[in-house]
């Protein structure tokens, strides 16, 4: 538009500049405005992502509170397992006890019966054999005495045989 520049006159020069100050001007407001169009599609982005990180944080926030939940649940099972264990080791362990217990207590019967029994024919067997002794002695006494009686008898009976031959 300035080609013509000899020509022009300073009231066209104006209208000339300020035609071309309002171009500059539109073109500026629209270059602006793209801008701020950039702008907000750039911040409408952000925010979406934002949203979208601030939901994806919610998700692991839940997913974490769940793994705790879960992770809390195992370790009580576990617990309660391993006390479900010691429990019946305890049980286990005092039967054990109790049946090791029964079979001193027959063991120690038993000697004590055998013990007895030892004892009572030992008693049995010095009276018997005390008795025994005693019906001997008799029997001894009584063979003595008897065949010393014979024995008498029968020098009695030579002596009285001598005496009547002298």
């Amino acid at each position: 538009n300035f080609t013509n520049c000899t020509t022009v006159t300073p009231l066209t020069f104006q209208t000339n500049v300020l035609t071309e100050l309002r171009k500059w001007k539109l073109n500026l407001i629209e270059n602006l405005e793209q801008e701020k169009e950039k702008h907000a599609a750039h911040v409408r982005q952000l925010t979406n992502e934002t949203v979208n990180l601030k939901e994806l944080l919610r998700t692991y926030e839940t997913s974490i509170s769940r793994k705790d939940e879960v992770v809390i649940t195992n370790l009580t099972r576990a617990l309660e397992k391993q006390k479900e264990r010691v429990d019946l080791m305890r049980n286990f362990t005092l039967w054990r006890i109790q049946h090791v217990e029964a079979k001193q207590q027959e063991y120690a019967n038993r000697i004590a019966d055998r013990q007895f029994r030892l004892t009572l024919m030992k008693k049995v067997w010095a009276a018997w054999r005390s008795l025994s002794e005693e019906k001997w002695k008799e029997k001894v006494t009584k063979a003595c005495q008897s065949r010393a009686e014979d024995v008498c008898v029968q020098l009695t009976a030579d002596y009285e045989a001598k005496i009547n031959e002298v």
